[in-house]
C-alpha cells in the first residue's frame, strides 16, 4: 500500500491499544498522546468512513544508514621531506524485520469536510489546535494500520571502524640522490547485534492524515472546508481547515515541535520514518 507509513518507538501496541483507525493524537510522534477516540463520549457522533482490510504475504522489511567520515592532510618541505597522513571514520546502523504476512487496515473514503469539521470542534482537539506558539498546531488522525499477523524477528546491528594512515620521506644522510620513507596504517572495528521476536497481533506501522489550517501559497490537499471551525469564542470563525496525508514534507513544516527522526525508502512508492535512538 503507498503512502508514508510511520513506526512506533517499539512493537508493543496490539489492536485493542491506543493505536487504531480513527483516534485522534496531539502529534506523529506520540501515538498514545490520544485526543479523542471516534464512537465514545463526546465524539460518538462523529461519522467515520467505513474500513476496508487487505493482507500482504511474507512482508520483510530493512532499512540501514551509515556515515563516513574522512581527514586527508599532505605536506611537502622542498629538499627536506614530505609527509602525508589520513583518518577514517565510519558508523553504520542496520534494522532488519523478518518475513511475516501484514494486515492492512484502512478506511475506504477519504475524511469528508463535515467530518474533519466534527473532529476539529471537539473540546480536547480544539484546545490542543488553539494551543500553539506560532500560529494554530496540527492534529493527527490515524488512518492507516499495517498488522503483523504472526511474532516476526527484529534484529538490529551497530558497527563502527577507524583507519589511521601516515606516510613521510626524506632525504638519505648520503649523497645518493634518493628518498628513503616509511609508511604505517592502523585499523580497528567493532560490531554489536541485538535480536528479539515480538507477540503476534502488534501494530508494526500506522499512517495519519493531518488537519491543520491553511497556510500561506499554494496548497496540495485532499480538500478544504470553507467554514473552518469554531472557537467558542461567540462563534467567531478561523481559518479554513485543511487535511492532508502526513508526510515527510508536511511534518517537515511543523513548526510547534522538532522531533530528530529518519526516513528510509521501504517499496515502491512507500516511505518509512522512525524516531532516532536517544544518545
Amino acid at each position: 500500500m503507498p503512502g508514508t507509513w510511520f513506526l512506533p518507538a517499539d512493537f508493543t501496541f496490539t489492536t485493542e491499544g491506543p493505536l487504531r483507525l480513527g483516534m485522534v493524537i496531539s502529534h506523529w510522534s506520540r501515538p498514545t498522546t490520544v485526543l479523542a477516540e471516534m464512537g465514545s463520549g463526546n465524539s460518538s457522533a462523529v461519522a467515520l468512513p467505513a474500513a476496508k482490510t487487505i493482507v500482504e504475504r511474507n512482508r520483510a522489511f530493512n532499512r540501514s544508514k551509515s556515515r563516513s567520515d574522512s581527514v586527508g592532510l599532505w605536506a611537502k618541505f622542498e629538499g627536506l621531506a614530505s609527509a602525508s597522513a589520513s583518518t577514517e571514520a565510519g558508523t553504520s546502523r542496520t534494522t532488519d524485520y523478518s518475513k511475516t504476512d501484514h494486515e492492512i487496515r484502512s478506511f475506504v473514503d477519504p475524511l469528508m469536510p463535515d467530518t474533519v469539521s466534527a473532529i476539529a470542534n471537539l473540546p480536547a482537539v480544539q484546545k490542543q489546535i488553539n494551543s500553539g506558539v506560532f500560529g494554530k498546531r496540527a492534529v493527527y488522525v490515524v488512518t492507516g494500520l499495517r498488522i503483523a499477523t504472526s511474532s516476526f524477528t527484529v534484529t538490529k546491528e551497530d558497527s563502527s571502524n577507524f583507519s589511521v594512515e601516515a606516510e613521510g620521506s626524506g632525504p638519505p644522510s648520503g649523497t645518493i640522490p634518493a628518498e628513503v620513507g616509511g609508511r604505517i596504517k592502523h585499523e580497528s572495528g567493532k560490531t554489536a547485534t541485538d535480536s528479539y521476536d515480538t507477540a503476534p497481533g502488534i501494530v508494526f506501522a500506522y499512517q495519519l492524515n493531518v488537519i491543520r489550517t491553511r497556510r500561506a501559497g499554494v496548497e496540495t490537499e485532499l480538500f478544504s472546508h470553507a467554514s473552518g471551525f469554531l472557537t467558542g469564542e461567540g462563534g467567531k470563525k478561523e481559518d479554513p481547515l485543511v487535511v492532508v496525508d502526513a508526510t515527510k514534507e508536511e511534518i517537515d513544516e511543523d513548526l510547534e515541535e522538532e522531533v530528530e527522526y529518519d526516513s528510509a525508502e521501504i517499496g515502491e512508492d512507500e516511505t518509512c520514518i522512525y524516531l532516532l535512538p536517544k544518545a
